[in-house]
């Protein structure tokens, strides 16, 4: 409509439209909510166990010794290199440690076990890693193997 100077004024848009816009932002934001918010997992319920204890440890306990017996028959056997039977002694450790606490041990550096107190455990493995990375055992395996057991008896 153009007024008495011959300007025409701005259109103007319909109300629906404004209400139509606000609606489809505010859908936007809820589908985005409803990702961020029912999309992701769940972390599983921490639970602060205290160790095994009783049966399930001495049962955890008997194995372990058991197999760190026939890692050390089948090296001197001649059936597992010695490298591989240093390796596989400090991996039965750790697991054994690592079941017993309900943590994942396996994967920890040595310094990781230190940190987290695991003093005991830290020394074991420190005894059997020079054999299980230099490029000559310096350790029989038998010898590491009795660093092993020490570990898992001491274990509490």
């Amino acid at each position: 409509m153009q007024d008495e100077n011959g300007f025409y004024s701005p259109l103007q848009y319909q109300p629906q439209w404004f209400w139509l816009g606000l609606v489809m932002v505010l859908l936007v934001g809820l589908w985005y909510a409803a990702i961020f918010l029912w999309g992701r997992k769940k972390a599983p319920a921490r639970q602060n166990a205290p160790a095994h204890q009783g049966p399930h440890l001495e049962r955890l306990r008997s194995e372990c010794l058991q197999a760190i017996d026939a890692t050390a028959e089948d090296a001197d056997a001649g059936r597992l290199p010695e490298r591989d039977a240093h390796q596989k002694l400090s991996f039965l450790v750790r697991e054994f440690a690592g079941t017993a606490k309900g943590l994942p041990l396996t994967s920890m550096t040595l310094e990781e076990l230190r940190r987290h107190e695991y003093n005991g455990l830290a020394a074991g493995i420190a005894g059997i890693y020079p054999s299980e990375f230099a490029p000559q055992p310096t350790h029989t395996v038998q010898e590491s193997a009795e660093a092993a057991r020490q570990v898992v008896r001491a274990w509490n």
